[in-house]
């Protein structure tokens, strides 16, 4: 196509400089437009060899097409992608004590689209004082019904304790069984800049499929307040603790840190 383009443009300019030319030569006062008759087919056959082909702009698209980015390639990625989290997944269970990688793991289940594996890790991670304001509304949204027993009540802090506790201090209830192993069988997190706030513990919220609230029959609910993030890190003591609760009783509880 492009030699069809280039002989077409040479016989034009012969032709133009013909017709220009021949009338020109009787007066030789009129030279000077003969150079320009001349100049301007040379000027536009030059331009085509610097600026490119007509097939330019479909040669760009061709060679685009075939750059790096393909969906076989993206694929490749997302692939090696899982291939890290199921990696980082295996390692958690030789180490499932660092909340870090558990909410880490979380994030990324939530970035493959797995919802349902990212809400268990995201769970682990706030057992071990993690907290994330995304992927806790992912857990709740994801409690299309609420099963077994549930105990409600409300967390609020005393007045002197007012003054000590940061809206960036995290705020931990928690339902232990009475007779039963110290892991808590219910936890729910959430920031101090919530309170006062309600809350409802129920079997979505236990750490382990083997220790939930309706496997027990009698709790005590405690709510602390953590300036580390760590459940187990009281500031400066501050806690409340209720009585001994009956699990199925509905009883709803206020619970005032002191």
């Amino acid at each position: 196509m492009h030699v069809f383009f280039i002989a077409a443009t040479v016989v034009m300019s012969f032709l133009a400089i013909g017709f220009v030319a021949m009338p020109l030569a009787k007066n030789k006062r009129q030279f000077g437009l003969l150079g320009v008759a001349v100049a301007l087919p040379l000027f536009a056959t030059s331009m085509y060899w610097l600026v490119g082909t007509p097939r330019a702009a479909t040669l760009a698209t061709s060679a685009h097409a075939d750059q790096p980015g393909t969906a076989a390639q993206r694929n490749k990625t997302v692939g090696s992608v899982a291939s890290m989290v199921d990696g980082l997944a295996a390692r958690l269970e030789a180490n499932p004590q660092d909340g870090g990688s558990w909410l880490l793991l979380a994030r990324s289940y939530n970035h493959l689209g797995r919802t349902s594996d990212a809400v268990d890790a995201y769970q682990q991670a706030v057992a071990l004082g993690e907290y994330d304001e995304e992927l806790a509304a992912l857990a709740g949204s994801s409690k299309s019904v609420v099963s077994g027993p549930r105990i409600s009540g409300n967390v609020s802090l005393a007045a002197s304790a007012e003054d000590i506790v940061l809206p960036t201090d995290t705020v931990f209830v928690f339902a232990r069984a009475i007779d039963g192993p110290p892991m808590p069988v219910a936890v729910l997190q959430r920031p101090a800049s919530q309170l006062p706030l309600d809350f409802v513990l129920d079997d979505n919220l236990a750490l382990s499929a083997d220790a939930k609230l309706s496997n027990v029959e009698r709790v005590v609910v405690s709510a602390r307040i953590s300036r580390s993030g760590i459940a187990t890190d009281a500031l400066q003591t501050l806690e409340a603790r209720s009585g001994e609760v009956l699990v199925g009783d509905a009883q709803y509880l206020n619970l005032i840190v002191r």
